[in-house]
């Protein structure tokens, strides 16, 4: 057998185990160096705004839905049946207490006035003459008594057509603002015929209700503060007037109004309004602003910025919080801050647990109780 032919065949294998164990070393050595370089990778730092958890002081204060109502409305309707003859207002005005609105045709109360007037003339007549003769005693106690009779008579159908007379002169009964007029001029109208309603703007109540548990600490004399649920900053204040005498059986909440002083004409009757009482004490709340909370189905959190003792660079530290209530910009935590700490109030979104960051130079918000948002 040739010896060259056998040598062959195990140069290549030894020539292959060679290369494979090259190509295995080469490998090893860049995989190592990915671990290591990995594992010595830290991502950039995130820029943050800080807020440092504080106390604050929040008066307690009950919040519910109400409805504007007049202190004095009504609907002007038509007291007697007759023709309109002459309109003195436009839908929309101004009026006094007093003011002529609508006037009904009353010529036939006019005529028949008159012609009982005539009558009254002659039974004062008539009655004068008996008491003379009466004091003469030449006429009886029964000729004095009806001659007194008819006189009276006259005098209330005198009254009586006077009164018709002025029912058909209507009147505002007191000082508002008139709504859209309902009838026109030759309109013949019927007892009750709505004519325009009438609101006193100037002076106006909301009612609303709360629930059973707040009325030991709900009374007249409180403050109240009232905003269109559309325009957050248009705020009219007043006090509770009057607190309801029972509790609803299916609801068990408790009606209460509230004053309003309404000089600037922002509310109207009929708006729905949110209504807030203040309660004449307050708590103390451990504070962070809105943004620094980040919402999510396992529970809500935020981030504390720490320092590193041993690098002295800045993390961030996930913890959970518990909520216990909202005010303007605000949230107060029940739980998971004491108090001191600085958390990530802009930003947080894009923080993860552990992360490094840096404080960002950009300006901090200015947090408020009372934000007032500008339209522009």
């Amino acid at each position: 057998m040739n010896t060259a032919n056998l040598n062959t065949p195990l140069i290549a294998i030894s020539v292959l185990t060679v290369l494979v164990g090259l190509i295995w070393g080469i490998k090893t050595v860049q995989t190592n160096a990915e671990q290591k370089a990995a594992a010595n990778f830290a991502p950039p730092p995130s820029a943050v705004n800080v807020f440092t958890v504080e106390k604050q002081n929040w008066s307690r204060s009950l919040s519910s839905v109400g409805t504007v109502r007049a202190e004095e409305g009504i609907t002007v309707l038509a007291e007697v049946a007759g023709r309109v003859e002459n309109i003195h207002f436009r839908s929309g005005d101004t009026v006094e207490a007093g003011s002529l609105l609508l006037e009904q045709d009353s010529g036939n109360e006019f005529a028949q006035l008159a012609s009982a007037k005539a009558r009254l003339r002659l039974a004062e007549s008539n009655y004068e003459r008996i008491a003379r003769l009466r004091k003469q005693k030449t006429v009886s106690e029964s000729q004095f008594e009806s001659a007194k009779q008819e006189l009276d008579s006259a005098i209330a159908e005198v009254k009586d057509l006077e009164s018709s007379l002025e029912k058909k002169k209507i009147r505002a009964p007191f000082s508002g603002r008139l709504g859209i007029r309902k009838v026109d001029l030759g309109e013949d109208l019927q007892v009750g015929t709505p004519i325009v309603a009438l609101q006193a703007h100037d002076s106006l109540n909301v009612n609303f209700t709360i629930p059973q548990r707040w009325l030991s600490l709900v009374q007249p004399g409180l403050d109240v503060h009232v905003n269109m649920i559309e325009i957050k900053d248009t705020i009219v204040s007043g006090k509770i007037n009057a607190v309801g005498a029972e509790v609803n059986e299916i609801t068990r909440n408790i009606e209460v109004q509230a004053r309003l002083e309404n000089a600037d004409g922002a509310l109207v009757p009929g708006m729905a309004v949110e209504v807030r009482v203040a309660i004449p004490e307050s708590r103390e709340h451990i504070v962070v602003p809105s943004t620094a909370v980040v919402y999510a189905p396992f529970g809500d959190t935020v981030f504390v910025v720490e320092k590193n003792e041993e690098t002295g660079q800045l993390h961030a530290r996930q913890q959970f919080i518990k909520i216990a209530q909202r005010r303007g910009d605000f949230v107060s935590i029940e739980a998971g801050l004491s108090g001191g700490e600085r958390v990530a109030s802009s930003g947080a979104f894009k923080l993860f647990n552990g992360q490094n960051v840096v404080i960002s130079d950009q300006e901090e918000t200015v947090y408020s109780l009372n934000p007032q948002p500008n339209d522009t």
